[in-house]
This record gives structure tokens, C-alpha cells and sequence, in this order.
């Protein structure tokens, strides 16, 4: 076994930003089986007290810097993730080279039960990749500026989270965590929140695999 120490930036981009060191043990077994690792990681919330959500870790064969490039295109991520219709960049706040950039990004599920459209501000910098749900506000405060975004689905509460990348295997492959945190406005069924978890984790980061997979392949 390894173990593996995580400097990550959580929470949403309203709220302070604050490091949390994680001490996780990874399962190298699985991982070299192409199976996601997925651990309970708990976090604070200003005036909520503590809260959990799931963390996944999957082994990728390449480089950071392949991988990097397929986080950075969510354009193309629509085909690859079950339940995900599409994402799509509808501005770009910084524009996006190889120190980063910020963009704000539109996706749609649909899952049983949930068909929902959100925009998200991401954060392309490698040391602090992240993304939160632009609120109602937020929208209000861009079409004033004449950025035309569509208003988030009312069932949705909040999508934040982070992604982070660690070199292995001498850089010839790397570590990719990955920890989503979907809240929904009401009380959903059992299956249909199942399916939801399933997309928004397991779903999203077999969707990057496969991408992944796909540049490597077109590289050789």
C-alpha cells in the first residue's frame, strides 16, 4: 500500500477558501484493476457544523499533463459521461492557457426523474481546480454585463467540488481524485438519488478515462 497526502481547496467560490490536508491510504490492488477507490471525506461548513461527501481516486494510464488536457475540455465530455447530455463553455472569465484559466460552464443531466440545467464557474488552475454553481444572483449580476446564461433548474441546491492530479509511476501515469458534492432543493427517491451519485462521480471520472484513453491513443 502507499499513502498518499492531498493539499486540496474546497467549498464553493462564495464561501473562504481553506486547505485540508487528507491522509489517504490508497488501495493499489484496485487501482492497477481499473477500479475507482472511494473513501468519506468530512469537511466544515460556516454556521452548518461538519458535513461528508464521497471522494473517488482512480489510477490513469498517462501523464498529468495529458489528463490535464482532458479536464480542461468539458466541451468534449458530453458523449463520455451516462446521464450527462452535455457541457459547454458560454464564457470564459480567464481565458484558458497552459497557467489555467477561468470559464463558466453549462451542463445538462438527465437521469430518471431529473432533468436539470446548471452553469458552473470553474477554476482551471492546476494547483486549485475546482467548480461551484453560479447562483440566481450571479446570473442576474452576468446578463447585466450581457452574459446570456439560463437559469439553473429549481431542484438543484448547490454542485461544487474539486479535482487534483498527482504524478505516479515517475510521471508516467497519475493519481486522479476527484470529489463532487450535488444537493438537490427537495427530497428525491432512493434510485433516482443513486443514479445522480453514480453520474456524478462514478459516471464523470469513467467519462475521463475514457477520454484519456482516446488522446493517448490518437498520440501514438
Amino acid at each position: 500500500m502507499k499513502r498518499l497526502i492531498f493539499m486540496v481547496l474546497l467549498l464553493a467560490w462564495s464561501c473562504p477558501l481553506y486547505a485540508q490536508k487528507l491522509d489517504v491510504e490508497l488501495d493499489m490492488q484496485r487501482l492497477e484493476k481499473g477500479k475507482i477507490q472511494t473513501f468519506e471525506e468530512e469537511y466544515a461548513v460556516d454556521g452548518e457544523g461538519r458535513r461528508k461527501r464521497v471522494v473517488g481516486i482512480m489510477l490513469l494510464d498517462a501523464p498529468p499533463a495529458v489528463v490535464w488536457e482532458v479536464l480542461a475540455d468539458w466541451d468534449a465530455m458530453g458523449p463520455y459521461v451516462s446521464g450527462l447530455d452535455y457541457y459547454k463553455t458560454v464564457h470564459r472569465i480567464v481565458p484558458l492557457s497552459s497557467a489555467g484559466g477561468r470559464a463558466l460552464i453549462e451542463g445538462k443531466l438527465s437521469i430518471p426523474l431529473v432533468a436539470a440545467v446548471y452553469t458552473l464557474d470553474v477554476n482551471f488552475d492546476r494547483s486549485q481546480y475546482r467548480q461551484g454553481l453560479v447562483s440566481a444572483e450571479e446570473i442576474g449580476t452576468y446578463r447585466k454585463q450581457g452574459v446570456e446564461l439560463q437559469d439553473n433548474t429549481a431542484t438543484l441546491k448547490n454542485i461544487e467540488g474539486y479535482e487534483y492530479l498527482e504524478p505516479f509511476d515517475d510521471g508516467k501515469r497519475c493519481i486522479y481524485v476527484y470529489a463532487p458534492i450535488v444537493e438537490t432543493a427537495v427530497p428525491l427517491p432512493g434510485f433516482v438519488e443513486r443514479a445522480l451519485s453514480k453520474t456524478t462521480l462514478g459516471g464523470y471520472m469513467e467519462g475521463v478515462r475514457a477520454m484519456v484513453a482516446q488522446r493517448q491513443a490518437a498520440a501514438e
